[in-house]
């Protein structure tokens, strides 16, 4: 194919019909596993199988009878007629499980792909067709075939495109005043608009018919489809130019007998019906009377007739345009009226659009109230429309009990919750959770006492730490204590009040927490953007108070260590800031590409810090509010990810960019539930949860190092290459880097303080994955590996360098014995470990 071509490889190897077998990193191992598999033993298996389930199957049947002639025996003894006939389920002949050969060679293995001539013409005819489309209507296509070896075939396709097509006009052919207005506007502010002179592409007119629809539709065109709009292409002029006529057929309405054309024509919304359809409010017997006297039996899938009458104004008569409705119900309505019609955007009056009918449709479901919502649109003969939404109400309250397995910040932990839902409180879409969990979860010592594999064996894989407490949660649709009538429609506003009480017992201190949050949450029409905001000061509270043994604060005062004691010690946050943020664009390359970002922004003790200005310091140096430290920080961290889907193999990257500040009343560093943390099997996967860090501690030399490291600031990617297995497994190969920092120099972690040669100091890890997929559950076992550790003597960083510099600091730090000529700590593993010893890990769900 030509440079100069504008079709990409890619295009046209898409419409070939025979492709090479399929490739896992340059190997066919799907091929290979097909050719490992006998196929003649594979039949016999399947035999074998199918002979041992219908023996199975004439057991079971011959128990079957048996046990029903005794049924039938008792009935008859007792003098009655019938009976309960017992069945037993039998084994599925007609396609019954596959065996293990069956899997592998069939499932997973990829037979070999045999040279068909007739293939290669099909393709040979499907490249020129492409060309044609992409503008090359004189292209010519030839296919060779040459022989590669005694079995193995290549098929050339050589392409002559010949001269490229231009379109220099394209113009709308219509009598309908209503559709060429709106045509004009599209020609404006339309997407994937054609101005001339642009290059004939038949997909690119696809593409703009699709949107000229959907244009129409929105802009009051009721009954507008893509079928309506057609291309005519006129090639017959000389040179390589030609033009394009835009017809719109003329519409039909009704079907067989009453079909009739009928003109396009701005539609209005004439009237908006909501009908309730439940009896749950209903004082009586609503079958007797209110069925019976009218002689309605209702079937098993009837929807409930509505009897009662609501017309609703929202401007409470002052004004009937736009926010009125019509509701119908019985007894009373479950659900109050301005609640459902602030999700209607097909007002009465306005004029229609079609976006509208499905977006009022995703914010019903998305008051999670109603089990079924069902729109009905009714065309009237004025050019109007009358709409309907027929809804059926969700169990109003649920219990539940949840056992599951946790995976929090790499430690494993077992948990259980006990749960009572309410979603509609006071019947206005308010959603009232209470929930008591409790659980036990592996957490390691605070301070290393082990080689780093018992660390892992003792400290992670023992359940050693207890958690439990009360929570609860009540969301109201609307911005409390704000009225429904101050807020517009395109806000989709929700207010989120909660508080948690959780008490945590390790063996070095216990610690409870309350947490209390008064949060504002705006959702966008397609909820792809969810935007959280807390009320400055009671927004965000949170109390953490720790009680230590005796042992673990000695230890604390022993190593005199500010950071460690800040971040063990009680404290008070007040936010005067807490945002969240999140968006997520599923549509990129035809949904081929998913982006996500999200940031969460705190900022907490300024107010206070106001507050207690004129108040005298405690004997630590600190300032209190209602006998309380607090804290004062800054915290900013960033997320982004790119998801990219091809066949059954995808590409995954996540860029993590985190950084907080303690300020004047906090300490040297953030709080714990605020500081970063390093390794683990969400992160960098080559090391240790939580050990990673900060900056370029030499960990291995400190003999009193803690197992848990944090810092304040945090910077991280990845990126993860998964391809299918089988149905049930999936690999990864992947590779991580990154490092944490402190914004303070700490003395007993020297080089932790992030400097400008910070991007020097990033670790990195490479590895390999494997995936269980069993739908509802992902179970994730990586195995990770140190490629680059920072920490290390410049020339010993990375894992194919000689340790001889890394050695060397051992026998600096603390000598040679004299009895052995070696150096002290040689064959002590708890003090001088491996840096690049393999971390394994295994989680449940994706990394990211």
């Amino acid at each position: 194919m030509p440079k100069e071509t504008r079709i990409s490889k890619s295009e046209v190897e898409s419409v070939i019909r025979q492709r090479p077998n399929y490739k896992t990193l340059g190997l066919k191992l799907k091929l290979r596993a097909f050719n490992a598999i006998d196929s003649t033993k594979t039949e016999i298996d399947r035999k074998e199988r199918y002979f041992k389930f219908r023996k199975k199957n004439r057991k079971r049947i011959s128990r079957q009878e048996k046990i029903n002639d005794r049924r039938i025996a008792r009935a008859l003894k007792r003098g009655e007629d019938f009976y309960k006939p017992k069945e037993i389920d039998l084994k599925d002949t007609l396609d019954p499980r596959p065996t293990i050969r069956e899997r592998i060679k069939y499932d997973y293995g990829e037979a070999p792909v045999i040279f068909d001539s007739s293939s290669m013409i099909v393709s040979k005819d499907q490249i020129q067709l492409l060309l044609q489309k992409k503008g090359y209507f004189n292209a010519e296509v030839t296919a060779a075939v040459k022989p590669k070896g005694k079995k193995k075939y290549e098929v050339h396709y050589d392409l002559t495109p010949k001269d490229l097509h231009f379109v220099d006009s394209i113009f709308l052919r219509t009598q309908n005043s209503a559709v060429k207005a709106t045509y004009e506007k599209f020609l404006k502010e339309g997407k994937d608009v054609l101005i001339p002179p642009f290059r004939f592409d038949s997909e690119a007119l696809a593409k703009m018919r699709k949107s000229l629809s959907d244009y129409m539709k929105n802009n009051a065109l009721y009954g507008f489809k893509e079928s309506y709009v057609s291309f005519e292409v006129d090639t017959l002029r000389s040179g390589d130019t030609i033009k394009i006529a835009v017809d719109i057929s003329k519409r039909i309405v009704g079907k067989e007998e009453t079909e009739a054309f009928k003109p396009f024509a701005y539609t209005k919304v004439r009237n908006v019906h909501f009908h309730l359809m439940d009896t749950l409010n209903y004082p009586g017997n609503f079958q007797k009377e209110q069925l019976e006297p009218r002689g309605i039996q209702l079937g098993p899938y009837d929807n409930i007739p509505t009897f009662d009458t609501l017309v609703y104004d929202w401007y409470d008569g002052r004004n009937a345009q736009f926010r009125t409705a019509t509701f119908f119900y019985n007894g009373k309505l479950t659900t109050r009226a301005e609640l459902i019609e602030f999700q209607n955007y097909l007002e009465e009056t306005n004029y229609y659009k079609g976006d509208y009918l499905g977006q009022s449709y995703n914010r019903l479901m998305n008051l999670n109230i109603f089990k079924t919502v069902k729109p009905e649109i009714i065309e009237n003969e004025d050019n109007s429309i009358d709409v309907h939404y027929y809804l059926t109400p969700q169990k109003q309250r649920t219990f539940s009990f949840e056992p599951k397995a946790t995976h929090s910040s790499s430690y494993l932990g077992i948990s259980t919750s006990l749960n009572y839902i309410n979603r509609n409180l006071y019947r206005s879409g308010n959603r009232l959770k209470i929930s008591f969990s409790g659980g036990f979860e592996s957490q390691p010592d605070v301070f290393s006492t082990n080689d780093e594999s018992a660390v892992l064996n003792d400290g992670t894989r023992s359940f050693n730490s207890l958690e439990f407490g009360p929570s609860i949660e009540l969301d109201i649709p609307r911005l409390y204590p704000l009225k429904l009538k101050r807020l517009s429609k395109n806000q989709n506003p929700t207010t989120t009040f909660s508080a948690v009480y959780n008490f945590q017992q390790r063996s070095e201190f216990k610690r409870q927490t309350v947490q209390l949050n008064y949060l504002w949450k705006f959702f966008d029409i397609d909820r792809t953007q969810v935007f959280t905001v807390g009320i400055p000061v009671i927004g965000g509270i949170q109390f953490v108070r720790i009680d230590k043994t005796e042992g673990f604060k000695n230890r604390l005062e022993q190593q005199n260590d500010l950071f460690l004691i800040n971040a063990y010690s009680n404290q008070a946050i007040y936010k005067d800031a807490a945002v969240t943020y999140s968006f997520t664009n599923p549509k990129l390359k035809e949904g081929r590409i998913t982006f996500n970002y999200g940031f969460i922004f705190d900022m907490a003790g300024m107010t206070m810090s106001l507050i207690t200005k004129d108040k005298p310091s405690n004997e630590n140096g600190f300032k209190e509010f209602l006998g309380q430290r607090y804290s004062q920080f800054v915290r900013l961290d960033n997320e982004f990810r790119l998801h990219h889907y091809f066949n059954k193999q995808s590409i995954h990257y996540r860029l993590q960019v985190g950084a907080g500040v303690p300020l004047e009343n906090n300490g040297p560093s953030l709080p714990f539930d605020y500081s970063f943390f390093g390794g683990g099997s969400n992160d960098n996967r080559g090391f240790r949860a939580r050990s990673l860090g900060p900056g370029v501690y030499k960990y291995y030399l400190d003999t009193s190092r803690t197992v848990t490291e944090m810092g304040d600031m945090r910077l991280g990617a990845s990126v993860e290459y998964r391809f299918k297995i089988s149905s049930l497994f999936e690999g990864a190969i992947f590779s991580d880097v990154g490092n944490v920092w402190t914004y303070n120099e700490d003395p007993n972690r020297s080089g932790g303080q992030i400097t400008a040669d910070f991007y020097k100091q990033l670790s990195v890890s490479g590895g390999i994955g494997l995936r269980l997929d069993f739908t509802f559950l992902i179970v994730r076992l990586d195995l990770g590996i140190p490629l680059r550790n920072p920490t290390l003597p410049k020339n010993a960083q990375w894992i194919f360098q000689d340790d001889a510099p890394y050695i060397q600091e051992a026998i600096d730090q603390w000598g040679i014995d004299p009895d052995t000529g070696d150096y002290y700590y040689k064959s002590d593993k708890a003090n001088f470990p491996n840096p690049f010893q393999p971390q394994f890990h295994i989680a449940i769900g994706y990394p990211f």
